[in-house]
C-alpha cells in the first residue's frame, strides 16, 4: 500500500513543475513584448523629434508675387562681366586684390516686385566705399531697375538669380570728339579700348533707393569700345544683375 501512494504521488509533482515552467515562459515572454513595446515607442519619438526639425526645412518658403516688397543683394555687370556695384564685400575684397579699384560698394536694396517706371529714369543707389564727391550716387537706369523688378516674380527666399538688362532698342552710346572728351574732364591722348571712365547723369526725375539725396547728377560707369584719331565711342549700358532675394516684407 506505501507503494502504491508513492507512486500515485509522482503525477502531482509533474503537474506543479509543469505550472513553475509554464508561468517562467509566460513572464519571459512578457517581459520580451514589454521590451519591444519600448523599443517600439523610442523609435516613433525619434522619428516624430527628426519630422518636427525637418519640416521647416522641407517645407517651401514663399515666392515674391507682384506688389510684394522685397529685399535684395545684387551685383551690377557690365557686358563683359566685370562687376561695377556690388552688396558683396567679399567680391569686393577679391576685385580689390586683382586691381579692380573700380568697384563699388553698396547695401542691400529694397525694391517692388513686378514695378515698371520708364526706362529714362534715374535710380540712384547710395555708395558706402570707396566715398565719393560731386555724386548723389550710383547711377541704375529705369530699364534696369524694370527688369530686376520682373525678375524678383516667383523667387523664393535665398535664391540666386542671373537676369539680363534689356534696353528697347537703346544702344546706351555716345561718340565723343576729342574737345567733347576734354569738355569732360577725359584724357582722349591716354584713352584707350577696354578703359572704364567716370559719367555723371542728371536725375531728373529721381527715384532715390536706399537714402535720399540732394544733389542731381548720380555716377555711371562708361566703357570704350572705339576709338579713331579723332573720337572715341564710349557704351554705359550694363549686361546683367546677380540678385539674391532675402526676404520678403510685405
Amino acid at each position: 500500500m506505501a507503494s502504491s501512494r508513492t507512486l500515485l504521488s509522482y503525477p502531482t509533482v509533474t503537474v506543479l513543475l509543469m505550472k513553475k515552467t509554464q508561468q517562467k515562459n509566460s513572464k519571459d515572454e512578457g517581459a520580451g513584448r514589454m521590451k519591444w513595446a519600448y523599443v517600439a515607442i523610442a523609435v516613433l519619438i525619434a522619428v516624430a523629434m527628426v519630422g518636427t526639425y525637418l519640416a521647416p526645412i522641407l517645407a517651401k518658403k514663399p515666392a515674391a508675387q507682384v506688389g510684394d516688397t522685397a529685399v535684395i543683394d545684387y551685383t551690377i555687370f557690365t557686358e563683359d562681366g566685370r562687376p561695377v556695384i556690388t552688396t558683396d564685400q567679399t567680391l569686393l575684397e577679391s576685385e580689390y586684390r586683382k586691381g579692380n579699384s573700380g568697384l563699388l560698394l553698396t547695401q542691400r536694396l529694397e525694391m517692388t516686385a513686378g514695378a515698371q517706371v520708364s526706362g529714362e529714369n534715374v535710380a540712384v543707389l547710395p555708395v558706402v566705399y570707396p566715398p565719393i564727391t560731386g555724386f548723389s550716387g550710383f547711377g541704375l537706369l529705369g530699364f534696369e531697375t524694370n527688369a530686376i523688378s520682373a525678375g524678383l516674380i516667383g523667387m523664393r527666399q535665398g535664391e540666386t538669380k542671373t537676369i539680363s538688362f534689356s534696353y528697347g532698342g537703346n544702344d546706351l552710346e555716345m561718340n565723343l570728339s576729342q574737345e567733347d572728351a576734354d569738355g569732360i574732364g577725359l584724357n582722349f591722348t591716354q584713352a584707350a579700348v577696354g578703359d572704364m571712365i567716370t559719367l555723371g547723369l542728371t536725375t531728373s526725375p529721381e527715384i532715390p533707393l536706399g537714402g535720399e539725396t540732394n544733389s542731381t547728377t548720380a555716377l555711371r560707369f562708361g566703357q570704350v569700345i572705339d576709338k579713331t584719331d579723332d573720337s572715341l565711342v564710349i557704351i554705359y549700358r550694363y549686361g546683367s544683375a546677380s540678385v539674391t532675394l532675402n526676404g520678403i516684407t510685405g
